[in-house]
């Protein structure tokens, strides 16, 4: 169970799971049509670490194709009112 323990992983491995969120953050913003720069948020990330935020990037942009957009039906809330 201490794999999960981020806070018991080393200063670089804890940033590179910030990085990490902030690119799926990036892609989450997008895929739900919230404004959002990605390369804004490139620019906060650890100088270091930015080419690992453009992997991230690329890898979530991907796996987002799978999910639905954010004018899904899916999405759609009920009007209760209506009912």
């Amino acid at each position: 169970m201490s794999n999960w323990n981020i806070a018991a992983k080393s200063q670089e491995e804890r940033n590179k799971v910030n990085v990490d969120l902030a690119a799926r953050g990036v892609v989450y913003k997008e895929r739900l049509n919230i404004p959002v720069i990605a390369e804004q948020v490139a620019r906060e990330q650890p100088e270091n670490l930015r080419t690992y935020f453009m992997e991230r990037l690329r890898h979530y942009r991907q796996l987002s194709l799978l999910l639905p957009k954010g004018n899904d039906p899916v999405y759609q809330k009920e009007d209760i009112a209506k009912k």
